[in-house]
């Protein structure tokens, strides 16, 4: 192994990562759905694939389609973009994505999105954003889905976020009261007669309280792959399954890599074996700058470098 490459992800810590957090979803009755934001690599998105993910998250359509390039079938745009100028992105995502889905919180958005759709003979997924879209507007939001042309409603998503310190500590909670209020939104909708079959609820650290709620169907989280030194801090992991680190030589990579919670931290000590390294307190941030400065991870099993993954990124408009 090269001595001090900047970043490492450990492979047999990352895999068991993986396994158990599926494992645990499955036998929720849930499915995984994987986001990419705290690696970015289409390596390790092929792993969760591999290991049961029932497809993934992006926050472009550009990435959809470099992910589906790559094998993924099913990609959801996971985030609510307002702009005229990327609906027929949509469309053409949805041209080469055998399932593509994209987040929705306006009419207009769905208007848009359905007119783009139907000019190239095609159908774009809907999810409705209940973290952005107003209680109040979500069963007019879904009727119009379902009479728009060029698009079908797939159902309602939603991120949990814990942004303070109370909030991690009573992650459980804040993820059960999360997904309970998510799943109503749903049954609101059946019971006016709107087909909603997914309900899908964000969050690595919310996972388990999201998972104890029945009717939720799909939990979307990326960083239990990885984990972080905030979540090993937290009690959501142990220090020892968090599988990356960073060389203490190369620790300006950490810049800006707190967590909300707690923002005077950036990174932590690694765990044994990796005492000389350190770990994000954020895995996500890390991510986005090694994508800027063209870092790639190096991927180790023991003390073999087995491979080298290299961040991307795929905006919609350069």
């Amino acid at each position: 192994m090269p001595s001090a490459p900047p970043v490492i992800v450990d492979l047999p810590r990352l895999d068991a990562n993986i396994r158990r957090f599926h494992r645990a979803t499955a036998a929720a009755g849930c499915q995984v759905r994987a986001h990419i934001k705290a690696h970015r690599t289409v390596e390790l998105t092929s792993r969760q694939m591999a290991g049961g993910a029932v497809g993934v998250a992006v926050h472009t359509a550009r990435a959809a389609v470099r992910l589906a390039g790559a094998g993924v079938p099913d990609v959801v745009v996971a985030w609510p973009w307002p702009d005229a100028w990327r609906f027929p992105l949509f469309a053409e995502a949805a041209a080469q994505v055998p399932r593509c889905a994209v987040h929705v919180d306006r009419p207009d958005a769905i208007a848009g999105i359905g007119a783009a759709a139907t000019e190239r003979g095609v159908e774009v997924g809907v999810r409705i954003d209940l973290r952005h879209a107003p209680a109040a507007a979500v069963p007019a939001l879904a009727k119009l889905t379902v009479d728009t042309p060029g698009v079908r409603l797939d159902g309602v998503a939603s991120y949990g976020p814990t942004a303070t310190a109370e909030e991690i500590r009573d992650r459980y909670e804040v993820g059960r009261r999360h997904a309970q209020r998510v799943v109503a939104v749903a049954e609101g909708l059946r019971d006016a007669g709107i087909d909603c079959p997914v309900v899908s609820v964000g969050g690595t650290p919310t996972a388990d309280g999201a998972r104890s709620v029945a009717g939720v169907t799909e939990i979307c989280a990326g960083v239990y792959a990885s984990f972080d030194g905030g979540l090993a801090a937290a009690g959501a992991c142990s220090p020892d399954d968090v599988a990356l680190s960073v060389a203490a030589g190369s620790a300006d990579l950490l810049a800006g890599c707190a967590q909300p919670w707690d923002p005077a931290v950036e990174w932590l000590p690694a765990a044994p074996p990796y005492q000389d390294r350190l770990v994000p307190a954020h895995a996500c941030p890390l991510a986005a700058t090694l994508v800027n400065r063209g870092i790639e991870i190096t991927v180790v099993a023991g003390d073999q470098q087995v491979a080298t993954w290299r961040p991307f990124v795929a905006p919609d408009r350069e």
